[in-house]
């Protein structure tokens, strides 16, 4: 943490969760406009007493009386929705904390952890307290009906997830080799770190550069195209590792981008053979799949088969995603309406254009993004499972819980991959860690 700072007030002490939790996040999470919201009930009456003498002892810190009524109102509010009994009636979502100790020191072990993952993502040197917030509030949208009846258990997974080294050797973007099947141009594969609202923590990114420009390292932005990245976590279960693998999703462009990257050479080609990955597919596969996460979804199969991880499991019932991007989208058109008057849209024609693109790719999308997240995945894991005919479904969600688990066996030989392109992918990989091994 060389040159990096922390305000104390923000270090990932216990005292300093439970506090900046309990007074910040707490209402907002419980009232606000813009975030999802869902109810607390601690079943400990210890927990109780807690969080009103943590809202009491923060009260105590101020001299200025209007400030503070402000304060005794909303901590009333808090107080009364955690003391409410719910019954079958209730609309909101209900978080079930019953043992709230572990509940907060393992918000502040991931807490810790995402500390460090911030300063390793931007290379930034001070840690901002907007980082804390979108840590302890947006935790929440990667929860599944399980989740929220003991959230510890999640917490404790999503520890395990933020914490695991597994594929660290990939920390810096590596060189796997030249594709046969895309004309000898390189792909590179990086273990990437996403953001707090992510689905997961951590992010595995698959890029292909033209061959033509990758050893130009004076370039700011060598031509090359991403495959979706692949968004993912792992963690032990019963002594053996299990993959979750959150969303399969095309990297965010703005729209200069997008049109850059679509004139260079390398996308055009990737666009153009792409298809070769349907060959000889049945059509009910094929179905809303698209070609390219199969590229990056079967390399990853791969290197995750190389480390002996064979089971997988899909979260396919997010909790609060539907009403986080309904709100998002709510806000995405206001500011918008309220930013760009007649005058700015003259003045700054080539911004307000890259806007109207941002909303046009964002707004009231959350039944897009609900089908994509829960029937579009498990289509592209049927999908997978058709290239590994050894891989098993083991359940689907609603069965035992709200995910989709499957297997996949360590592929012994090429001929237990369905596909010559992914058969390619294999090899590329297979050499790779026979080099590790070396």
């Amino acid at each position: 943490m060389k040159n990096r700072t922390i305000s104390d007030s923000l270090k990932p002490t216990f005292e300093n969760v439970t506090r900046e939790f309990i007074t910040n996040t707490l209402y907002k999470i419980l009232f606000s406009d813009e975030l999802p919201n869902f109810k607390f009930d601690f079943r400990e009456d210890e927990a109780i007493t807690f969080i009103e003498k943590t809202l009491q002892d923060y009260r105590n810190q101020f001299r200025d009386e209007s400030f503070i009524k402000e304060l005794e109102d909303e901590h009333k509010r808090i107080v009364q929705a955690i003391k409410q009994r719910f019954n079958d009636n209730i609309t909101q979502p209900v978080m079930i904390i019953s043992n709230y100790k572990k509940f907060f020191e393992l918000l502040r072990q991931f807490y810790e952890r995402d500390i460090e993952l911030y300063f390793l993502r931007t290379k930034m040197t001070g840690f901002p307290v907007y980082e804390k917030d979108n840590c302890f509030e947006q935790i929440w949208l990667r929860a599944t009906p399980d989740d929220f009846n003991s959230p510890e258990e999640f917490l404790t997974k999503q520890v395990d997830m933020i914490r695991d080294r597994t594929l660290e050797k990939y920390d810096k973007e590596t060189y796997l080799g030249k594709l046969d099947f895309l004309d000898d141009n390189i792909i590179c594969i990086k273990n990437g770190i996403a953001k707090t609202w992510d689905e997961n923590s951590r992010e595995f990114e698959i890029t292909i550069y033209d061959k033509k420009y990758y050893n130009n390292m004076e370039l700011f932005d060598r031509p090359h195209c991403t495959l979706p990245l692949i968004r993912y976590g792992i963690y032990e279960k019963d002594g053996k590792k299990v993959c979750y693998i959150g969303s399969v999703q095309n990297k965010s462009q703005s729209l200069a981008d997008k049109e850059l990257y679509e004139r260079q050479d390398i996308n055009k080609k990737l666009n153009r053979k792409k298809y070769k990955v349907n060959s000889e597919v049945p059509e009910e596969y094929k179905d809303k799949v698209e070609s390219k996460s199969i590229l990056a979804l079967s390399l990853f199969i791969d290197i995750l088969n190389k480390e002996g991880i064979t089971e997988i499991e899909i979260p396919c019932m997010y909790v609060l995603d539907y009403e986080y991007h309904e709100k998002i989208s709510k806000k995405l058109l206001e500011d918008f309406n309220k930013n760009w008057t007649k005058d700015r849209k003259k003045r700054s024609p080539l911004m307000y254009r890259e806007k109207t693109y941002y909303l046009e790719r964002n707004y009231n999308k959350q039944d897009l993004i609900s089908e994509i997240k829960t029937e579009g995945m498990i289509r592209k894991f049927e999908r997978v499972l058709y290239h590994y005919p050894n891989g098993k479904i083991i359940s689907y969600p609603g069965e035992v819980d709200s995910f989709f688990h499957f297997s996949i066996p360590v592929v012994k030989c090429e001929k237990e991959i369905k596909g010559d392109i992914l058969i390619e992918l294999y090899r590329l990989i297979n050499e790779r860690y026979k080099e590790i091994e070396r």
